[in-house]
């Protein structure tokens, strides 16, 4: 692929699922692509809407797997509105001569206030707090008398870009005491500088008071914090979930936050999404549920809509910025430019 000069791409097709900013369908748009949406999030209403696709820009919802991408004859591109690709098949994508971008700097910042708001919200209360003043409940006040955050221990398991940008907030700005687990350490002038530890994930889990999750959805991460690991935390302990679903055995969850293993958790994703009225953390108080929305701001949602930047490039054979492949046998450019 060549990476310098520039050419207007035109009669190009994208698919979406889902809405994104303005600004990300300005940009498509602006450079001679159809934007369509597919009628629904099912393999089946997917493989009928990518027929005559050369591109898909995708958030969390709708699986492209290989039946979709082999429906797809003319898909060279897919872009994921965010960081996590677990809803693409990239091998199969690699395969087949189709590059898979995303927005890795885009939703760190949110993610990471998010977290910070969740360790605060969750202990003071602050959804509890609200209505009982507007019910005139004023002795609330006396009753709810959480710990602070100072000299607590927080504990980061996946210390990339979010988790590190997490530990900056927390150790340097309320000053906690970090310890992290991650599969590549920092380096010493990082840990230095966050004045972070790392740790094996059992010493984490056993010395954490508040335990962030920040790591992709893996085979090795599934169901992560599992019965075991919720147990090996302090009772006085909150989790908080900001990265994917099934990194948390949700049903072991409910038991632990039900039976007072774990003080209460945070979480903003879930293993089915939307969740359905029967999910067993629904009817617990000492949660925090939020729907998937930890990455959203005002910023993130105009800079996550502009992977659309990089599937303009693979459509122009111009080099994407954030590559997550590197097909060898790129799709060739099919249809008319201008």
């Amino acid at each position: 692929m060549r990476d310098n000069g520039r050419r207007c791409v035109a009669n190009h097709k994208i698919l979406l699922f889902e809405p994104v900013h303005q600004k990300g369908l300005d940009h498509l748009a602006g450079n001679g692509c159809e934007v369509v949406f597919s009628d629904g999030y099912g393999p089946e209403h997917i493989r009928s809407a990518v027929k005559d696709v050369d591109g898909i820009l995708a958030r969390a919802r709708g699986l492209i797997d290989a039946p979709v991408m082999d429906a797809a004859p003319r898909l060279k591109v897919i872009g994921r509105h965010g960081i996590g690709v677990d809803n693409v098949d990239v091998d199969a994508a690699t395969a087949r001569g189709i590059y898979v971008v995303n927005t890795p700097l885009a939703p760190a910042e949110a993610v990471a206030e998010f977290v910070a708001m969740g360790m605060i919200a969750l202990p003071r209360r602050i959804v509890q707090a609200d209505p009982a003043v507007r019910s005139l409940d004023w002795d609330f006040r006396n009753r709810v008398h959480p710990p602070e955050l100072l000299g607590k221990t927080l504990g980061i398991i996946g210390f990339g870009r979010i988790g590190r940008r997490i530990a900056e907030i927390c150790g340097l700005g309320f000053r906690m005491n970090i310890v992290y687990t991650d599969a590549f350490p920092a380096d010493a002038k990082e840990e230095g500088r966050l004045s972070a530890k790392r740790v094996p994930i059992e010493d984490l889990l056993a010395t954490s008071d508040f335990v962030s999750l920040n790591v992709p959805l893996l085979d090795t991460t599934h169901h992560l914090n599992d019965e075991k690991a919720l147990a090996s935390m302090k009772p006085t302990a909150i989790l908080i979930n900001c990265a994917r679903g099934p990194v948390v055995d949700e049903a072991a969850l409910a038991q632990a936050l039900e039976n007072g293993v774990i003080a209460g958790a945070v979480i903003d994703v879930f293993e089915e999404e939307p969740i359905k009225d029967d999910n067993p953390l629904i009817g617990l108080d000492n949660v925090l549920l939020t729907p998937h929305y930890s990455g959203c701001s005002a910023e993130s949602t105009e800079n996550m809509s502009m992977v659309a930047a990089d599937i303009v490039k693979i459509l122009n054979g111009i080099e994407p910025a954030f590559p997550v492949n590197e097909p060898e046998n790129p799709r060739q450019q099919t249809g008319s430019e201008a």
